[in-house]
């Protein structure tokens, strides 16, 4: 018997994916993806063209060394919503040297300071900075954001940013400051190891999201391995940072505001107000049917590409394997009325 046949009746993207939890147990993970188009104002549109779940993920200038731009899609289960936003700070006149980029999406309300290129300088024998220099756009990734290396030390928060130095280490004539900082903590002093702060995916193995991820000791290899550690949280699923999670998941039709994030006036609008999709898939050999509802578990807002991706997901127990489903259907109502460039209007 051969994988089960799949029908899906909504205008996104669906993926049936097939993968084990942290004990290696079988799951079904219905994911769905849908494609929105960002616009100057009103609501946003649905996409001619649907984008891919991303199981590889993307990072900015799609190379190996760069911070991640869009993460991988393929997660199990996601214990809250990911609200994410890549693109760029945008200034709203010439000469801007400092503006508030802000991210509002539900419950997350989010204020990042962004400044024009600074440097650190020493003079009267104090240690200062230079006066940010006007800018037109800049990147609101972690290269940008305080962290980096200084020879075999790092920031474990942020080992791609700029900034850090060892404690005790020689002041450097000339290093490069962050440009993206917290509003409520900045960096105001040599030595000082403010949060790096950003609107982007952490990666897997930065602080503070590692630390969910569990114990890989010398008894994880002997007595555990392959399984994930005990202590394997299923928080580290989740790759937004803590300040644009929501708990209990995002449904549809909350406020989004989207300020200095793209050229010209904020952007105003709300999430499309589509009902929970539904997954139903028989099931064979006298077992009970998967049948429920996915939930919005990811938020990504692109202001660079003017996009909007939302995504879907359930995670559903197997007995052994994908064989026992006899067919997989995906609907979401009221969906398959859609057109491209045809938006979906909030309650």
């Amino acid at each position: 018997m051969g994988h089960p046949s799949t029908s899906n009746l909504t205008p996104f993207t669906f993926e049936p994916l097939f993968l084990t939890d942290e004990a290696l147990r079988p799951l079904f993970v219905p994911v769905l993806k849908a494609t929105f188009d960002l616009r100057p104002r009103g609501a946003p549109v649905l996409s001619a063209e649907q984008a891919p779940l991303l199981t590889g993920g993307e990072r900015w200038d799609g190379g190996d060394a760069a911070s991640l731009r869009l993460e991988p899609e393929g997660a199990f289960f996601k214990a809250a919503t990911d609200v994410v936003l890549v693109g760029h700070a945008h200034a709203p006149s010439a000469g801007t040297r400092e503006l508030l980029a802000e991210l509002h999406v539900g419950p997350v309300h989010k204020q990042v300071r962004v400044l024009g290129d600074r440097t650190w300088f020493k003079s009267m024998g104090g240690i200062g900075m230079t006066q940010p220099l006007p800018f037109e756009r800049i990147p609101l990734r972690y290269e940008r954001a305080f962290g980096g290396k200084d020879g075999n030390a790092f920031e474990p928060r942020n080992p791609l940013g700029t900034g850090f130095r060892e404690k005790g280490s020689r002041f450097e004539e000339g290093l490069r400051l962050p440009n993206v900082e917290s509003p409520t903590e900045p960096l105001k002093s040599w030595g000082q190891r403010p949060a790096p702060t950003g609107f982007g995916f952490i990666e897997p193995h930065w602080q503070p999201r590692a630390a969910f991820a569990g114990t890989y000791d010398d008894a994880w290899r002997k007595s555990r391995s392959p399984l994930l550690p005990k202590d394997f949280d299923r928080r580290f699923l989740n790759g937004a940072p803590r300040d644009q999670l929501v708990a209990g998941y995002l449904r549809g039709g909350e406020p989004v505001l989207l300020k200095h994030v793209a050229p010209g006036a904020p952007l105003t609008f709300k999430l499309p107000a589509l009902p929970s999709p539904e997954v139903l898939a028989p099931r064979a050999q006298g077992l009970e049917d998967v049948d429920g509802p996915l939930r919005l578990d990811t938020v990504v807002l692109d202001t660079d590409a003017m996009k909007m991706f939302l995504v879907w997901r359930g995670t559903f127990a197997l007995r052994h394997e994908p064989t026992e489903l006899r067919s997989i259907q995906v609907t979401c109502e009221g969906s398959e009325k859609l057109e491209p460039g045809q938006s979906v209007e909030a309650d």
